[in-house]
């Protein structure tokens, strides 16, 4: 964006320079009001704008100078229009530029590092912190151009008389630095602002997302209360940065009458200066003075929002160091062969916890139905995030059709997965807008057939408004097993190379369990699906059923050849269910 900061800089610029023009033309138009503007620099100064007059055949009468004045004016309010709407252009394309960036560094993260952060200070990064990095951004550009307008003017004024303008500026320089203090105070509130609302925002979300359970136990006192506590620190972080940024102006402002009160004293009383170049002084003055206040002001502001531009690089910073490789190339393929785990270690870190997977060799064959199964805490749902290559094993290898699973595979190898999660996550919108998130490209036929396959079709007929229903925030306007068989119907219309179901129907009654059930069946043969559940009922279709304790396999098989194990883990797990054994 170097090239329209170039032209803002050129167009702050240009409306100094008409600035400086209006300045000139006030000495002809003292001159024709009968002030003497003959004498010393003002009387130089004087004699160049009449050459210029003379140069283009003018005589400088009251109308003349007066309409040159308005034209220079209304060049200077034209030229202003136009920056501030490219200064408003820039500060919002910056901002637009800023949050794209941050959601695309945190969408790269690697997944364990994702899901070790809390996702309300990613939502407060690219809202909150970048909404303060706007106003920051805004005070920058302020305090550019009214920098060129105050130069400007200090400019005119050294012409006019060096030893006061010296003196003035020395006094106003001295009050800049008076007021430091108050600029790290400032910056400091604005620490404290980042910070407080960073918890805040933290607690809205926890509070909002848990407001289910809050109900039930009847606590909503005790959450207002942490949460009124919480407002009224934000509340005082920013009462504290805006008395920081006041007590400055105000301070600036006496001192700045002072000056001009000893300005005025010497001026006539010890240099004796012309009335004209008077008038003209102090005219100059009485404009620099509020502009250091306001340059001031623009700094302060600049300072109170710096530390959110800082969160928000800091953020991104650490998302990129955490960022999935991305491939130089992108391999398609389609699984063939099978999946297969080749002494796969994890943990979820690298030294001090027990492995979750440990010394794992496993097959999954394509076209098959694969379930793994065992108790809570036995690596089930680890092994799905290893198979779509969310996590890296520490030791050993996941091969793909006998290919390791690289960064040159990984985004073609997940184009070819549908996962449907336990916790199913729907966006607030239509029923055809959170199918076709999954598959953009996908047709009305694709999508009644996806619908269809996962025993959906019924239920979204009979809604208010069909397709077009909007399911509610985390799709709360639809029962469980709505959710799920909407959520299995968005996956099949990826039309997948493997299906993965992780717990997907634990959380369901018998009746939309089975209907689940009854939708997994029907793919049965027709793709690669693995299915990761505790629950024994639902892996009748299954053609190899893996069964894991603490990350190791401990027994593998058919459902039959399982439980013809007398002392088998697996038949333990059916009678432990009342899963009927017969065959």
């Amino acid at each position: 964006m170097s090239w329209k900061a170039a032209v803002a800089l050129l167009l702050m610029i240009f409306a100094g320079l008409t600035e400086g023009v209006g300045l000139l033309l006030l000495l002809p138009l003292l001159q024709v009001v009968g002030l003497d503007v003959q004498q010393g620099a003002i009387g130089q100064i004087g004699e160049f704008v009449a050459s210029l007059f003379t140069t283009v055949g003018m005589h400088p009468t009251l109308i003349a100078v007066l309409g040159l004045y308005v034209l220079v004016i209304s060049a200077q309010a034209l030229l202003r229009r136009q920056q501030t709407i490219f200064n408003l252009t820039l500060q919002h394309e910056f901002i637009a530029h800023l949050r794209q960036h941050l959601h695309r560094a945190i969408a790269n993260t690697n997944w364990l590092f994702f899901s070790r952060s809390r996702s309300s200070d990613f939502t407060h990064a690219l809202t909150t912190e970048l909404d303060r990095v706007n106003l920051a951004t805004a005070s920058l550009l302020s305090l550019v151009s009214n920098a060129i307008v105050a130069a400007t003017y200090v400019l005119f004024a050294v012409a006019l008389s060096a030893k006061m303008s010296i003196l003035v500026l020395a006094l106003g320089v001295g009050l800049v630095l008076l007021l430091r203090g108050k600029a790290r105070a400032t910056r400091r509130s604005g620490e404290g602002v980042s910070r407080e609302t960073k918890s805040l925002h933290a607690a809205a979300s926890e509070h909002l997302n848990g407001m289910k359970t809050v109900k039930s136990y009847g606590t909503q006192d005790h959450n207002v209360a942490l949460f009124s506590r919480l407002t009224q620190r934000v509340a005082q972080m920013y009462v504290d940065a805006v008395r920081h940024q006041t007590d400055a102006r105000c301070l600036l402002q006496i001192g700045s009458v002072l000056v001009i009160s000893l300005v005025t004293y010497i001026s006539i009383e010890i240099m004796a200066i012309p009335t004209g170049g008077l008038l003209l002084l102090l005219f100059l003055f009485a404009r620099i003075m509020p502009m250091l206040s306001g340059l001031q002001q623009n700094y302060q502001q600049f300072l109170a929002m710096l530390p959110a531009f800082e969160t928000v690089t800091e953020m991104q910073a650490r998302c990129e160091a955490a960022a999935e490789p991305q491939p130089v190339r992108s391999e398609g393929f389609e699984l063939r062969e099978g999946i297969r785990f080749e002494s796969v270690s994890f943990a979820y870190e690298e030294s001090g916890n027990p492995l979750i997977v440990s010394h794992l060799d496993l097959t999954i064959r394509a076209g098959e139905t694969t379930a793994l199964v065992g108790p809570s805490g036995a690596g089930k749902s680890t092994i799905a995030d290893l198979v779509m290559g969310l996590i890296k094993p520490h030791k050993g290898r996941v091969l793909v059709d006998e290919k390791p699973l690289g960064v040159e595979q990984m985004r073609a190898w997940r184009s070819r997965i549908g996962y449907v999660p336990q916790d199913t996550f729907l966006f607030h919108d239509t029923v055809r807008a959170n199918l076709l998130w999954a598959y953009p490209e996908a047709s009305d036929e694709d999508i009644c057939e996806a619908l269809r396959l996962a025993a959906a079709e019924d239920f979204v007929s009979r809604l208010p408004e069909g397709m077009k229903t909007v399911v509610g925030d985390r799709g709360v306007r639809l029962s469980g097993g709505e959710r799920q068989r909407l959520a299995l119907a968005r996956a099949l219309l990826r039309k997948p190379s493997l299906l993965i179901l992780d717990e997907a129907t634990s959380n369901l009654d018998s009746e939309n369990e089975k209907r689940i059930q009854d939708a997994i069946e029907r793919l049965h043969g027709s793709m690669t699906i693995l299915l990761i559940t505790h629950r024994l009922f639902t892996i009748r279709c299954a053609d190899v059923i893996h069964v894991l304790e603490r990350g190791r396999l401990i027994e593998s098989g058919d459902r039959s050849t399982l439980i013809a194990k007398e002392n088998g883990r697996f038949l333990a797990l059916c009678k432990a269910q009342m899963v009927d054994t017969g065959t």
